[in-house]
């Protein structure tokens, strides 16, 4: 599909069956990208489709109007995640709250104290929690929590 429509790439976003088209001009680049489907004998099932959408849940982010925000059913996850006690925990909190690590200004910097604590050979040893773990644990969840927002390009 990215392949396909490379010369749409400023309004079609494709992710792997699905395509995301945004645009204020939509009714040329829908015809583009039926164009470019069409070309390639391609079909799409109208009863999957949805046009003309006022916001799109999108891999666990919610477009709408210029801006994308992370999915609060996400973001309930990480404000509940529970103090990591072992690498594994620590590992699958930061990857979990990595994927989001645009609406965090300086999320490595905060994470830092995290990541230290996955150095070592051992990768399932329990951790040495501290209290600048603790601050960067609370911190991570504090800001995305807060009305995180990017606005689209």
């Amino acid at each position: 599909m990215a392949n396909l429509l490379r010369n749409c790439e400023d309004y079609a976003v494709p992710y792997l069956d699905d395509t995301a088209i945004f645009s204020l001009a939509w009714d040329d680049h829908l015809k583009d990208v039926f164009d470019c489907l069409h070309s390639a004998k391609l079909h799409i099932k109208p009863s999957k489709c949805q046009f003309t959408q006022a916001y799109v849940k999108y891999l666990g982010h919610l477009v709408n109007q210029g801006l994308r925000t992370p999915e609060e059913l996400k973001v309930q996850v990480i404000k509940d995640f529970l103090i990591p006690t072992n690498k594994t925990q620590v590992r699958t909190f930061l990857e979990l709250d990595g994927y989001y690590r645009r609406y965090i200004p300086e999320f490595s910097v905060i994470a830092a104290p995290l990541t230290d604590l996955l150095k070592g050979r051992n990768r399932k040893s329990t951790v040495d929690w501290n209290s600048s773990c603790q601050n960067a644990f609370e911190e991570l969840k504090t800001r995305l929590s807060k009305n995180s927002s990017l606005i689209q390009p």
